[in-house]
């Protein structure tokens, strides 16, 4: 999986807290979901879901966002940016695309919660669903982006 161009680097705007990935991202998603619209202040969150053993955080992260027990979201706690989400079901996190050095390139290949998408807007995702993606779906969805997902330039 050379085309991925690993490892990458990525941060908060303060620069506090420090990513690095270094496995390739299962897949890219946009969820619509009115919890994702309040906290990025955007119509969507874009979220590269990364194998947990692939991704280091370095720096003071705090707890915030829904404070749900199976939705850790780590904000920086300096700036207060949303960095990523963990405690899941399955050993991933998702990173916010967005804290990239370059996130350029990244393009949501599913997009979920559209019963929630605002008028108008348009991710380019491949893949809808008005909620999340069944269980069952998951498996042959990052099989999909594995082949088909955007890469880095």
């Amino acid at each position: 999986m050379t085309d991925w161009k690993l490892p990458w680097s990525a941060h908060c705007i303060c620069a506090h807290v420090q990513m690095r990935i270094t496995a390739p991202p299962m897949i890219a998603m946009a969820c619509h979901c009115r919890g994702c619209q309040r906290l990025t202040s955007g119509p969507y969150s874009l979220s590269l879901m990364i194998p947990a053993d692939g991704f280091a955080v370095e720096g003071e992260t705090e707890i915030g966002g829904l404070h749900r027990p199976d939705q850790r979201h780590h904000f920086c706690a300096h700036c207060k940016n949303w960095l990523y989400t963990d405690g899941f079901a399955g050993p991933f996190v998702n990173v916010r695309a967005t804290m990239l050095e370059d996130a350029s390139w990244v393009r949501p290949y599913i997009e979920s919660c559209i019963e929630q998408k605002l008028p108008g807007v348009v991710s380019g995702a491949k893949v809808s669903f008005e909620n999340f993606p069944p269980p069952d779906q998951y498996a042959p969805l990052m099989e999909a982006y594995a082949r088909e997902g955007a890469r880095p330039a």
